[in-house]
């Protein structure tokens, strides 16, 4: 009897002692690898399409510059993927294209002289609140700013068809060919959690795409599996210091 208590109890220990080890995740050692993280928005105030989360203010941005400089990481684009000497890489991605992209971000890399990532939602490229394409180009013309696509009108992936989500990927890659003059090897998922499933991620790749951005916490291997839809760690605004230490080398923090 006294053992079938004990089975029985053994999901709730685990569930009382997962709580509070999911936040001391400094017990998990460092991990090598490259560090993708998971930006929105760089404001002073909260944005109003509910990205507050994912926003930072350009002091965060640059203390989280500080501290990937005291770790001796290097801030890397698209381009050094393919050709992966670096050490000690991370690389800063920015998703849908905000106006603040342009107007706060884009200032801070050049101050520093630092390499982002930003994927567009290309029908949303010129309307309020995001990006035009001259300011894209802009920024692509520097050397500071590299872009992939984060599809054409931002759908839920796995709710649509296949014929749907082929025509998402291919009038993305073709507007930015059309603006950009490159065709984008990057892609990053729409939505969090089950943005994506074997189904969505052969349509990927299937278009063209080499690069598949995922919301799946964790450090990737480096160089990259390209078997492997990549990574990416979710800083916040108003984390500490050691949360984003734990970030860059954990791919994750206390919460």
């Amino acid at each position: 009897m006294m053992w079938l208590l004990g089975v029985l109890a053994l999901p709730f220990l685990a569930a009382a002692f997962y709580a509070p080890a999911r936040k001391l995740c400094w017990w998990l050692p460092p991990q090598k690898g490259l560090t993708v993280f998971m930006y929105h928005h760089v404001a002073i105030t909260a944005p109003a399409d509910g990205q507050y989360p994912f926003t930072v203010t350009p002091q965060q941005f640059e203390s989280h510059l500080e501290v990937l400089k005291k770790l001796g990481k290097t801030p890397i684009g698209l381009t050094e993927l393919k050709n992966p000497s670096v050490r000690n890489p991370v690389m800063l991605t920015f998703d849908d294209g905000h106006q603040d992209n342009y107007t706060t971000l884009f200032p801070l890399l050049k101050k520093h002289q630092i390499k982002a990532v930003i994927f567009l939602i290309t029908e949303k490229i010129g309307t309020p609140g995001f990006i035009t394409w001259q300011q894209a180009r802009e920024m692509q013309a520097s050397g500071w700013v590299e872009f992939g696509s984060h599809t054409a009108t931002h759908q839920r992936l796995r709710k649509i068809s296949d014929a749907e989500i082929i025509r998402e990927l291919a009038q993305s890659r073709a507007t930015i060919q059309k603006e950009l003059g490159f065709v984008p090897d990057a892609f990053c998922y729409p939505f969090g959690a089950g943005a994506f499933d074997k189904r969505v991620r052969a349509l990927v790749l299937q278009a063209g795409f080499v690069y598949d951005f995922s919301t799946k916490k964790g450090v990737n291997p480096w160089p990259l599996n390209p078997h492997k839809p990549i990574k990416r760690a979710f800083p916040r605004g108003g984390e500490s210091t050691l949360d984003f230490t734990l970030q860059v080398t954990r791919g994750r923090s206390r919460f």
